[in-house]
């Protein structure tokens, strides 16, 4: 049979973790490293990165960096890399603002970075790539039709 490795990593001050090497006191194990490195994407060369724990104020400083407006080179990473033709018959993307949601989840694209697409070829407009991977499935399943449908123009 087959088992699950379970850990238990805790920010705090101090971290810890139920792995064996932060057990053995040996300073940062590679499951802390990844939550605040990966998961809280702080950089490598950050304060917060290397110290053995870390204030409530500092988790909440990291958790405002994580939800602070992106920058435009932030949104352009988050849109859909599919290049297209001029004579293709696509349509622009709309520019995506602090307010606009996704039509799928209703929550705001922006918040949360996750990869985005858009309608190409009626309204431009955008969803989030999980959503319209879930919409797709549905669609299949309740309509025998192999388009895919805009959920917002159909």
């Amino acid at each position: 049979g087959c088992w699950a490795l379970s850990l238990q990593v805790l920010l705090g001050a101090p971290h810890s973790c139920s792995c064996g090497t932060a057990r053995a006191g040996a300073g940062l194990c590679e499951h802390l490293c990844w939550i605040l490195l990966k998961k809280y994407r702080l950089p490598r060369d950050h304060e917060y990165a290397c110290k053995p724990g870390l204030l409530e104020r500092e988790i909440e400083e990291i958790l405002e960096r994580l939800h602070q407006k992106p920058t435009q080179n932030a949104k352009q990473t988050l849109l859909s890399q599919t290049p297209h033709e001029e004579n293709d018959r696509c349509i622009h993307q709309k520019e995506i603002d602090k307010e606009d949601v996704c039509p799928i989840c209703q929550e705001e694209l922006l918040k949360k970075m996750l990869p985005i697409t858009y309608c190409r070829y009626s309204c431009g407009n955008n969803v989030h790539i999980k959503c319209m991977k879930i919409w797709a499935d549905h669609q299949d399943e309740t309509e025998k039709d192999s388009v895919v449908k805009c959920p917002l123009c159909r």
